[in-house]
């Protein structure tokens, strides 16, 4: 399998440059003639069922009078009934022959099940869900005063979307329907003083672009990425910062018909304004610039590890047991953490006889916010100081969205994965800032490719992708951070999975201890990213520039090979 790896490393990057110079114009072109099509094709929405989320102002609102004007049917959610009536209104007198409000919470699962409940007891269908609920944030990530306080914003702006989108797809199935999602463009370019913000709109993303896969061809989905937009929610705290809108803001009603036609004519994502997609481009080709950039806006040598002090989370197995051995082989000091004590145990005697001087372990869950302050101040008490905080604690997933047999079984995917991660990263970073340290987070390669059967996975590393791009503008030059995207590895969580549903491990999978030896090198060199194995880079390149090619053979892969595994009854 390694062996695959290293002519993939060869042929790859020169298959994707051959393909951009040679295949490419004619892309574009075709993507031309598809966009006239399509436009010629534009969906009749008279008469259909649309449901909208976060309808009492901003995008929403403006989106329910495009539909309005075309006599949809509506029905409006948000939390503000008093909001919700006078958009009902509007969206009457615009040509909407039936409007139903339905105020609620869209983080609180039950009343995403009467939002759908309702809806149909209504209207009897649903052909539209729109989700576009969300809520802001100007702050950097230091200064929440509890860390607990960002939970409210993924709340919110995924799993508000997740939760109502389970309840959904029954119903969509049956009319054929679409999901839009409305994301941001801070989930491809991060956004200082809106970590967590970033976090959940990648999240978002990577979870809608998996989804897309899993439910095609039954169900179509429209990922709509606005960039700087003047709402009721965004202008005036930019203006409370700043003094004034932002230059390059867009009005809402000009983005909401952008996303309207989109919609109708079918498209796969609908980037407005359209010029943010070359900042996209650029952003996955040379990510390196656009974070230069973004620092410098922000903010008007292979290291030696000997005694330095290195705390790994998920320290027991995989990724980070093996980085924990490169580390020990150059004489860190280690505090290792994880659930499993006894597994806790071996892995620092390992460390020891690799050559760690001083190893100390800390049994505890991630997901729990006084157990990772409690990491932190065991290893200060310890050691006097933190140089490193690696973030690898994460657990997988190989289920179908709609197979969960309740939604709420999902929440721990992205506890573990994106809270168990930031929460300690929150405790880390007064530590780090003292001793110039680093972060490292081990994300996925599905962050950025959508993974069949790990849709609620896929967007927890989307999260933690963005949200560590974001703080890395927030926290230089004090602090360096270093961001992993391996492909599918070989460990005790995902190998006996692979064996479970095929019978055998992936053909694609790569050693855990040649992934550990590449992350450490990365580290050592100050990479801002590293893609292991690294013909992953490619696959990311031509996610951006053609990402219906990608999903196309996503989709394939999983109809032809995978989706045999999980039939229906």
């Amino acid at each position: 399998m390694d062996m695959l790896h290293t002519i993939l490393n060869f042929l790859l990057p020169l298959l994707t440059i051959s393909f951009l110079v040679l295949f490419y114009p004619f892309y574009l072109l075709i993507k031309l003639a598809s966009c006239l099509i399509k436009h010629l094709r534009f969906e009749d929405v008279a008469g259909k069922v649309v449901l909208i989320t976060g309808a009492s102002s901003g995008i929403g609102e403006h989106v329910a009078y495009e539909y309005a004007k075309k006599g949809t049917k509506l029905a409006l959610v948000a939390r503000r009934k008093d909001r919700l009536e006078i958009v009902a209104e509007t969206s009457r007198q615009l040509g909407s022959g039936d409007v139903i409000i339905i105020p609620g919470d869209v983080s609180n699962v039950e009343d995403c099940k009467k939002f759908i409940d309702e809806t149909i007891h209504h209207f009897g269908k649903l052909d539209h869900l729109i989700n576009n609920a969300g809520v802001p944030q100007t702050v950097i990530f230091e200064d929440f005063t509890q860390i607990q306080d960002a939970n409210s914003i993924m709340d919110i702006n995924f799993w508000g979307s997740t939760y109502i989108t389970y309840f959904a797809i029954p119903h969509l199935r049956k009319s054929k329907g679409k999901i839009v999602v409305i994301s941001s463009a801070t989930a491809i370019i991060s956004l200082p003083a809106a970590s967590v913000y970033s976090a959940s709109k990648a999240a978002l993303v990577k979870f809608f672009e998996t989804l897309r896969v899993e439910i095609s061809p039954d169900i179509k989905i429209t990922i709509a990425l606005p960039g700087f937009i003047s709402t009721d929610m965004t202008t005036p705290q930019f203006k409370e910062m700043y003094g004034s809108d932002f230059i390059l803001s867009e009005s809402v009603s000009r983005c909401a018909k952008a996303i309207f036609r989109g919609i109708g004519r079918g498209e796969a994502y609908v980037i407005e304004p359209s010029w943010i997609k070359w900042i996209f481009l650029i952003k996955n080709v040379c990510p390196e610039i656009v974070d230069y950039l973004l620092d410098y806006i922000f903010n008007l040598h292979f290291e030696n590890v000997a005694r330095k002090v290195v705390l790994i989370t998920g320290a027991s197995s995989g990724i980070g047991e093996h980085v924990a051995y490169e580390y020990a082989k150059k004489g860190a000091y280690l505090a290792l953490v994880a659930r499993r004590r006894d597994r806790l145990e071996i892995v620092a005697e390992t460390s020891r006889q690799l050559g760690s001087g001083n190893v100390i372990i800390i049994p505890g869950d991630v997901s729990n916010v006084e157990d990772c302050k409690k990491f932190i101040d065991e290893t200060i008490h310890h050691f006097g100081k933190l140089d490193h905080l690696i973030n690898n604690a994460g657990v997988f997933q190989t289920v179908l969205f709609e197979d969960f047999t309740q939604i709420q079984e999902a929440n721990p995917i992205m506890d573990i994965n994106v809270w168990g991660t930031t929460y300690i990263t929150y405790f880390a970073i007064p530590h780090l800032r003292k001793s110039k340290g680093k972060i490292v987070a081990i994300t996925s390669g599905s962050a950025n490719i959508p993974l069949p059967l790990a849709s609620i996975y896929a967007a927890s590393k989307a999260a933690l992708l963005r949200f560590f791009e974001t703080l890395r503008i927030e926290l230089s030059p004090d602090i360096k951070i270093t961001i992993v995207l391996p492909g599918v590895v070989s460990t005790d969580m995902t190998t006996p999975h692979c064996i479970e549903k095929y019978g055998s491990d992936f053909i694609l999978s790569e050693s855990v201890s040649k992934c550990a030896k590449a992350i450490f090198r990365g580290i050592g060199r100050g990479e801002t990213y590293i893609e292991e194995p690294s013909w992953m880079k490619w696959l990311f390149i031509m996610k951006n520039v053609c990402p219906e090619i990608v999903d196309y053979g996503l989709n394939y892969l999983f109809v032809s090979y995978l989706k045999p595994y999980f039939k229906r009854d």
